[in-house]
């Protein structure tokens, strides 16, 4: 191919974490990570890289009431030492991004439009980091500190001696610890994703209620009581506070996106425009956008054409015309729109995951649920198996009371239940800050399963814009009559290579053929007859065999275009054949990053085209692609995707639509480009621009989110379940097990933070 990456063997490249030179075309390891190669000299140097594939989240504006405009188009961030990152630069030069900014072109007219004057650009409010979460502070965040402070207390109180005054005084303060804890969860408002406020509260009242009945009754385990509801206590007390600092800049940006959201349009009405805020917006209502607006709902244009910053943190503008849509929270940069609005309210992309609590992600992923689940459900169980458990090793009923408050405190821990949420959450603020929209939850679990990556390879890893690069002619013939026949035959079509023969025809002066009665055989091409009366058929070697045509005498030829990445259309005529005409398409930038990203995620990337064997085979060894299946018809592909989903495989397909719709439809998941905002269809992933890196990296966020979910529910949940059998066997005191239970989940809440 033409784009093929020979450009690696120029020079070494430093290794990405040792800096050792190493050649690209040599490396033990290559990645693709934050839009850069990344390349190692070992697989040592590959396992002590550590940076996380997901984005940052949104960021969060410094000042209230800024205006949320995206910045102009800058380069890519480059990383603190520049000098390996031109040199990265330079050698992968699809992975930067171009950005293509639209001028206007041309306006609506303003007839039977009031001359009001647009409205200015909603202000955001901003939501400074230290106040994002309100319950961190006042009378909730004071609750949090007395019980912390309570515990601790209670429990220094230890050393003070074994008299019965400092007992008492060990009680009284953990009872006051654990009231000032109950009533913090009792009196503020709960995240639907936190537990629930009964089942965290249960071990510390329980425990509390224990060392008040132990201390009255005399009995010398009321000072394990004590010491275990402190620890419980300080526990819960520490987790709540960790637990809302981790989702502090997801708030944030939460908060912010509704800003943008609340904003206003302009709803086109019989005698102009009327102001309309943009909750008020329906289906089916036509708006009118200008330079400066923000965009209020999904909507499809139907008039106008200009450039828009597709989605809130764009840094590049793309042009958009009529059939485009547009998503909420985006900007025109220039130009005059009507459209009809498609989704509003709390159904539109970017609020569908984030805001809806009917669909939030971190509430019905499955990972999400699980954690949720176990920790309020799941710790009863396992707090009554060790409970009887406990009976059946003969321990008193005080002791069996102490290990089912204990096991119960480390089983139903609040980073537990919240980790799972905390890890989907950052995924779909990730993905919102690239334009990639999970159309479900479900969609997002499915893309974590996925083993197969297809590419629809025109429009995907290719531009889907080729070029006439080779015309020859056999027999008597010329290349213009080749030509002229091939144009007259395509003239009616309107499809990428029917324009390559029509721009190739008229920048060398040749008139198309006046064909008669053309038909278009999908996927193989066109006959029709000529101006002569001859039958005429142009398209692939399979038409002509059909059509009873010899193609034994450009074979040879045939094989050589394809060979170079280049599609051959034979042309007969009179069943004979005259020529042929070979078309080169370039390859799409990114479309090497794209695939490395899939290869890094661990998936098996796949290449579904209609070109010949040839062709598809030089575009895979360009892209490192095996996995080919080239001469499929668009009518087809549906069924070679069944196939593969027959075959075991969680089978992802990349396209457009609605190009590529039959095999979208027949995968597991459909990721389709440039369709976010769109009411065409509800394909599983959707992304705001043709970026194929973007929908690489929806996969690969996707991936890494289930994986790393599923790390940190079993380092938060996993220890309780040994702790519990030990406590219940008397191998183990009660008041060790919340202490070591609390250690997976906060390992798990400090791995999930350092990604960030």
């Amino acid at each position: 191919m033409t784009q093929a990456p020979a450009v690696f063997g120029e020079a070494s490249r430093p290794c990405s974490s040792c800096g050792r030179p190493v050649d690209p075309l040599r490396a033990e390891r290559v990645a693709f990570v934050r839009d850069r190669f990344r390349y190692f000299c070992s697989a040592e140097c590959r396992g002590r890289y550590t940076s996380d594939v997901l984005a940052t989240p949104l960021p969060v504006p410094k000042a209230r009431g800024t205006t949320p405009v995206p910045p102009a188009p800058v380069p890519e961030a480059t990383s603190p030492s520049p000098a390996p990152v031109q040199a990265e630069a330079r050698a992968v030069a699809d992975v930067a991004r171009v950005p293509s900014v639209g001028e206007e072109l041309e306006r609506l007219p303003r007839a039977r439009v009031s001359s009001v004057p647009p409205p200015a650009v909603p202000a955001v409010p901003a939501v400074p980091a230290a106040v994002v979460d309100a319950r961190g502070a006042g009378a909730s965040g004071l609750l949090l500190m007395l019980a912390g402070l309570g515990g601790v207390l209670s429990t220094g109180l230890v050393l003070a001696g074994g008299s019965r005054a400092v007992l008492a005084a060990r009680v009284v303060l953990a009872a006051v610890a654990c009231a000032a804890l109950v009533t913090e969860r009792a009196t503020t408002p709960r995240d639907p994703s936190e537990l629930h406020a009964a089942v965290l509260s249960a071990a510390p009242i329980a425990s509390a209620g224990i060392a008040w009945g132990t201390l009255v009754a005399g009995d010398a385990r009321a000072s394990d009581a004590a010491l275990l509801t402190s620890i419980i206590v300080c526990l819960s007390a520490l987790s709540i506070a960790l637990l809302r600092r981790a989702r502090r800049p997801l708030e944030a940006a939460r908060e912010r996106l509704l800003g943008v959201m609340t904003g206003s349009g302009r709803r086109v009405v019989e005698d102009g425009t009327v102001e309309a805020a943009a909750v008020d917006l329906r289906p089916g209502e036509e708006i009118l956008v200008e330079t400066g607006d923000v965009i209020p709902a999904d909507a499809t244009v139907t008039a106008g054409e200009g450039s828009v910053f597709p989605w809130l943190d764009a840094k590049a503008a793309h042009d958009v015309r009529e059939g485009d849509t547009l998503l909420a929270g985006g900007r025109v940069a220039n130009g005059r729109l009507r459209a009809i609005v498609g989704w509003s309210g709390e159904d539109r992309a970017f609020l569908r995951l984030t805001h809806d609590p009917r669909r939030r992600a971190d509430l019905l992923a499955p990972v999400a649920r699980f954690g949720h689940l176990y920790a309020e459900r799941g710790s009863l169980l396992v707090t009554g198996i060790a409970a009887l458990t406990a009976f059946a090793a003969g321990l008193d009923g005080v002791e069996i009371l102490l290990v089912a408050v204990a096991v119960q405190a480390a089983a139903a821990h609040a980073i537990t239940a919240q980790i799972g949420a905390l890890r989907v959450a950052r995924t779909v603020m990730a993905a919102l800050h690239r334009g990639i929209v999970f159309r479900t939850a479900e969609a997002l679990d499915k893309a974590g399963h996925v083993t197969l990556g297809v590419f629809c390879a025109r429009g995907t890893l290719l531009l889907g814009e080729p070029e006439v690069a080779s015309l020859d002619a056999f027999g008597t013939h010329e290349p213009p009559e080749v030509l002229a026949l091939v144009a007259g035959a395509e003239s009616g079509e309107h499809h990428p290579v029917a324009s390559a023969v029509m721009r190739t025809a008229r920048t060398r002066g040749v008139r198309p053929d006046a064909v008669r009665n053309p038909r278009v055989e999908p996927g193989l091409g066109v006959t029709a007859i000529a101006s002569n009366g001859q039958p005429l058929a142009v398209g692939t070697r399979a038409l002509l065999l059909h059509e009873h045509v010899s193609v034994g005498i450009a074979e040879r030829r045939s094989q050589e275009l394809e060979s170079m990445g280049q599609n051959v259309l034979l042309v007969a005529l009179a069943g004979r054949l005259v020529g042929l005409v070979g078309l080169q398409d370039g390859m799409r930038p990114g479309a090497r990053a794209a695939v490395q990203q899939l290869l890094d995620a661990g998936l098996e990337p796949a290449l579904l085209s209609g070109d010949a064997r040839e062709t598809c085979e030089a575009l895979g060894r360009a892209l490192a692609i095996d996995h080919l299946r080239p001469e499929v018809s668009p009518a087809d592909r549906g069924d070679e995707i069944r196939r593969l989903v027959g075959g075991g495989a969680t089978v992802a397909v990349i396209g457009q639509s609605p190009t590529d719709d039959a095999a979208l439809a027949a995968a597991d998941v459909a990721v389709a480009l440039r369709s976010a905002g769109s009411t065409s269809a509800d394909w599983g992933i959707q992304l705001a621009t043709d970026d194929v890196r973007d929908a690489a990296f929806a996969l690969h966020a996707a991936r890494d989110c289930l994986r790393w979910a599923r790390v940190d529910l079993a380092l938060a949940g996993l220890p309780a379940f040994a702790l519990a059998a030990l406590a219940a066997l008397g191998m183990l005191p009660a008041i060790w097990v919340p202490l070591l239970g609390a250690v997976g989940p906060l390992l798990a809440l400090g791995r999930s933070g350092s990604a960030t």
